[in-house]
């Protein structure tokens, strides 16, 4: 009877390792079969991605003034733009237009002359690199502009055509909103004009900072 017994005892020793690893195995199982791992989509798993693409408007002011800096030479200057960018990946490239109103910005020709620029339209196209939520970016184009005789110039009002290039930094605000920071140089060459009588040319150049804001849409 006690053999018996102690057979019995063995066999159940014998075969409880292997039960405990049948009944380890089946939870591990049912574990594996409860977990559904997350799902992403593409949106959520790239890197911020076309923040900078689409249509923009927007206002800018600043300071503009002639080659010289000096303080008879400058003015305040501000209006409006609009343009359209496209990111590929971190590139950012585009186009804009501006218009802008400048309070009497003047170009010394004399003592006594000069041209006076109250306006321009700029067409730039753009390139720059994205970082985050940060646009830096370099611009070159063209610059529409009537220059104004003042003093003893007496040569007549006349539109011309310049080159203009800069450099600015942008910020996204989200909900389509952006502050930026920009530097322009605008060069006017071989500008035509007559002080007392006498015929002169000249490349008038302009230095302008300003800040301003979009909306992205």
């Amino acid at each position: 009877m006690k053999s018996s017994i102690y057979a019995f005892l063995g066999s159940v020793a014998l075969l409880a390792p292997v039960c405990i690893s049948a009944a380890a195995a089946a939870d591990l199982s049912n574990d594996a079969a409860l977990f559904v791992p997350p799902q992403y989509n593409s949106a959520e798993m790239s890197v911020a991605g076309d923040d900078w693409t689409g249509f923009y408007v927007g206002a800018h002011l600043g300071g503009i003034t002639s080659n010289d800096f000096s303080e008879t030479n400058s003015a305040w200057s501000g209006g409006v733009q609009a343009g359209y960018l496209q990111q590929l990946e971190n590139l950012v490239l585009g186009a804009e237009v501006a218009a802008s109103l400048h309070d009497e910005l003047s170009y010394e020709l004399s003592p006594t002359a000069g041209l006076q620029q109250e306006w321009s339209v700029n067409v730039t196209g753009r390139a720059g690199m994205a970082l985050g939520q940060t646009l830096i970016y370099g611009l070159a184009g063209l610059s529409l502009a009537e220059l104004d005789p003042t003093g003893a110039t007496t040569s007549a009002s006349d539109t011309h055509l310049g080159a203009v290039f800069g450099a600015g930094v942008e910020q996204a605000l989200g909900n389509g909103w952006s502050v930026r920071a920009e530097y322009q140089q605008t060069t006017y060459w071989d500008i035509a004009s007559s002080v007392g009588d006498v015929g002169r040319t000249d490349d008038l150049t302009n230095h302008a900072v300003t800040v301003g804001v979009n909306y992205r849409f």
